[in-house]
C-alpha cells in the first residue's frame, strides 16, 4: 500500500488531486509506462556498460530525459501533453533498438504494449489519436523488421546475451500489456456499474417525480384554496376583530406555503448543485442558523445550547451543511413540547477516526417508535395535524447521501429526539 501511494505521489504529486476516477486511472497507467521505461533503459544501459557497448548510451539518456519530462507534465496537471510525450518517445526508442538488433532479442515484442497503452490511456473522444499512434507503431514495426536500415550501429550478441535480452524484453512486455488490458477491463466494469447505478437512480427519480407532482399539486393548492376562502369571509364580515383573525390565519397559510416552496427549492438545489469543498466553521454556521430562526414565535421560549467548539473547522460543502442543520433545527423548533418549562435545543459533535458527527438534540414531542423508520421518506407526515411539508427530513437524508454520510434518529415520545449526522472527515 505504501509503495502504491509512493508511486501515485511520484506520478501526479502528493498534493494534487484528479477528480475523475477514469482520468486518474489513465494518468497512473501512463505514469507506470514512463517509470517502467525509465527503469528498463537504466537496466539496459548498465548491461551495455558491462558488455563494453557504448554507442546506445545517448539514446537511453534521451529516452530517460523525455519520460522524466512527461512525469513533470503529469505533476503539473498537463496530462495530455504527458501522453503526447510518452507514447511517441517509447515508439521511437523501441524502433531504434528493434532495427539495430537481431529479431531473436525480442525487441519487437515491446511494440505491442505501447499500442495497447495508447488505446487504454486516450479516451473515446481522443480515439483518432490512439488510432494514429497505433498506425505509427505498426509502421515502425514494419520498417524495423523489413527495411535494412538502422540509425544505431548494428549490434551483435552472443547466445547468452540474446537470451538475456529476450528474457528482459518479454518480462517488460507481458506485465505492461496486462496493465493496459486490465485498465480497459476496469474502465468497462466501471462504466457498466455506473450504467446500473444510473438506471437505478433514474427509476428512483421517476417514482419520486410521480409522487412529487401529485403531492406538490395538492400541497400548493390547499393553502391557496384556504386563503381564497378566508378572503371571501373577510370581505363580508363587518367585525374588525373577526377580519383580523382571518388575516392572521391567512398569514399562517402563506407562511406554510412559503416554507413548502423553500423545501422544493432545497430539494432541487441538492440534486443539481455540484459538491464543493471549503473550510467551514461549524460553530459560526450553527449560530447563523439559530439567529435566523430565533425570532419566530415558536422559538421564543426555547434555549439554544451550542456546544460546538468555536474553532472547529471542517472541509465540506457549506451550502449543503447549512441546508441540513437548518432543517433539523427548524424541525426541533416546530415540534417542541409546549407543556415543558425548560425547552431546549442542544447541538454538539463527536470526531472518531475518519468520521465526524453532529448531534441535534431536543426535549420536544418526540417520535413514536413505529413511525421512526418512515420519517426520512418523501412527503411523509406522522399524522394529519403535522405542520411540515413532509420534505424536510427527506431533503436532509438526500443531502447527507450526496456528502457520502449518514443520518439517524433516536427518539422517545414526550421525551425528545436526537438526530445524528455523520460525515467523513
Amino acid at each position: 500500500m505504501k509503495m502504491k501511494k509512493a508511486i501515485r505521489n511520484l506520478i501526479i504529486g502528493k498534493k494534487n488531486y484528479i477528480e475523475s476516477w477514469m482520468e486518474y486511472r489513465q494518468v497512473i497507467l501512463s505514469g507506470h509506462f514512463a517509470l517502467i521505461a525509465i527503469l528498463v533503459c537504466s537496466m539496459y544501459m548498465a548491461l551495455d556498460f558491462s558488455w563494453n557497448v557504448y554507442p546506445s548510451t545517448i539514446v537511453y539518456l534521451f529516452c530517460i530525459a523525455m519520460l522524466s519530462l512527461a512525469i513533470i507534465m503529469h505533476r503539473k496537471g498537463n496530462h495530455c501533453t504527458a501522453y503526447y510525450i510518452i507514447f511517441p518517445t517509447l515508439n521511437f526508442v523501441v524502433y531504434l533498438f528493434a532495427s539495430s538488433e537481431a529479431p531473436n532479442t525480442g525487441a519487437y515484442i515491446l511494440f505491442l504494449p505501447i499500442a495497447l497503452g495508447a488505446f487504454a490511456v486516450f479516451n473515446y473522444k481522443q480515439r483518432v489519436i490512439a488510432v494514429n499512434l497505433a498506425a505509427l507503431t505498426y509502421t515502425l514495426f514494419v520498417l524495423a523488421y523489413f527495411a535494412d536500415f538502422s540509425i544505431l550501429p548494428k549490434r551483435m550478441y552472443s547466445e547468452d546475451q540474446l537470451m538475456a535480452n529476450f528474457m528482459v524484453n518479454f518480462a517488460v512486455a507481458l506485465p505492461t500489456s496486462i496493465l493496459a488490458i486490465y485498465l480497459l477491463i476496469s474502465l468497462n466494469h466501471h462504466n457498466g456499474r455506473e450504467l446500473v447505478n444510473s438506471n437505478r437512480m433514474l427509476k428512483k427519480l421517476n417514482e419520486e417525480l410521480d409522487r412529487f407532482v401529485y403531492s406538490t399539486s395538492h400541497d400548493l393548492r390547499a393553502p391557496l384554496s384556504s386563503v381564497t376562502g378566508l378572503i371571501n369571509l373577510a370581505k363580508n364580515n363587518p367585525n374588525p376583530a373577526e377580519v383580523n383573525r382571518y388575516l392572521n390565519m391567512m398569514t399562517h397559510r402563506v407562511n406554510a406555503l412559503d416554507k413548502f416552496i423553500k423545501d422544493i427549492t432545497d430539494y432541487s438545489r441538492n440534486n443539481r448543485m455540484q459538491i464543493t469543498r471549503e473550510q467551514v466553521n461549524v460553530y459560526e454556521l450553527t449560530q447563523e442558523i439559530w439567529e435566523s430562526l430565533m425570532f419566530s414565535p415558536e422559538a421564543q421560549s426555547i434555549t439554544f445550547i451550542n456546544e460546538i467548539p468555536q474553532d472547529l473547522i471542517i472541509q465540506n460543502d457549506s451550502k449543503r451543511l447549512h441546508m441540513v442543520l437548518s432543517n433539523l433545527i427548524s424541525n426541533a423548533i416546530r415540534y417542541h413540547d409546549p407543556r415543558k418549562e425548560n425547552k431546549y435545543i442542544r447541538i454538539y459533535q463527536h470526531a472518531i477516526g475518519t468520521s465526524f458527527s453532529l448531534h441535534v438534540e431536543d426535549n420536544g414531542q418526540g417520535i413514536a417508535p413505529e413511525i421512526q423508520k418512515n420519517v426520512f421518506e418523501m412527503f411523509y407526515r406522522g399524522n394529519e395535524t403535522s405542520q411540515g411539508s413532509g420534505l424536510g427530513l427527506y431533503i436532509v437524508k438526500e443531502t447527507i447521501n450526496k456528502l457520502a454520510g449518514s443520518v439517524h434518529v433516536y427518539s422517545q415520545p414526550r421525551k425528545g429526539s436526537t438526530f445524528i449526522v455523520t460525515l467523513p472527515i
